[in-house]
């Protein structure tokens, strides 16, 4: 959903694109740099070792922005093109308006292009893509900003309330990391005022939560951890 951009990317990220291996990932990386920017997906069978059956496996994988073509992009793959055309074309428009115009897109009565190839949720998932042609489809990510004075677990005293997430959930508790090596146990019993079966029921893992310390076994790296009576992000 994601994507790569082939003008940007390294040899090693394209290697992992399907279809591309080490070495057509290395002979996309020279062609760049001999010929420039890649300004259509179709140029790609100009690099040394792409026959038709890798383009096929990695062309919907990805994007260039700017390109001559605004679905290269996007998700939708090459081999649709000339439906979308047909769609554009059907509807009083080329491509470029219907990515643009989203009243000319609801007006489409997609049923109508349904075909033994082509079924109703390919359709949904194509018109979803020209809505946000470029689009990088992944949430925000909340950074957690964790107290920069604690640098390790000598720093750390009873009664200290930190911020952490959590980074593994256990049946008698969660593990937080809060930023240095050693992650604080938050135990089952300390998780809230109300019983519970599981941590789970409570915590999931990643979310980000503020913990006070209980006690420090420092020779054993162990850090008790509560989340009773603290006020939540």
């Amino acid at each position: 959903m994601v994507g790569v951009n082939v003008n940007t990317a390294s040899r090693e990220l394209l290697s992992y694109v399907s279809g591309i291996g080490p070495a057509l990932a290395s002979n996309i990386v020279a062609y760049r740099a001999e010929n420039g920017d890649f300004r259509s997906r179709r140029e790609l069978l100009g690099v040394p070792r792409m026959g038709e059956k890798a383009f096929q496996q990695c062309a919907g994988f990805l994007r260039i922005p700017g390109a001559d073509n605004v679905l290269d992009n996007t998700a939708v793959h090459p081999e649709r093109y000339e439906l979308i055309e047909q769609i554009a074309a059907d509807n009083g428009g080329d491509v470029e308006k219907l990515v643009k115009d989203a009243s000319m897109r609801r007006s489409v009565d997609l049923s109508r292009y349904i075909t033994k190839q082509v079924g109703l949720p390919t359709l949904s998932d194509i018109f979803l893509e020209l809505e946000k042609p470029g689009r990088d489809p992944r949430a925000t990510v909340e950074v957690m900003e964790f107290d920069d004075r604690i640098k390790d677990i000598h720093d750390l005293q009873p009664g200290l309330e930190l911020n952490g997430i959590v980074n593994n959930i256990t049946a008698f508790g969660c593990f937080v990391d809060l930023g240095i090596k050693e992650s604080g146990l938050v135990h089952i019993s300390q998780l809230c005022d109300r019983f519970i079966s599981s941590p789970a029921e409570v915590v999931s893992v990643h979310q980000h939560v503020t913990v006070r310390v209980l006690d420090v076994d420092y020779e054993r790296g162990r850090i008790a951890l509560t989340m009773k009576g603290v006020p939540q992000l």
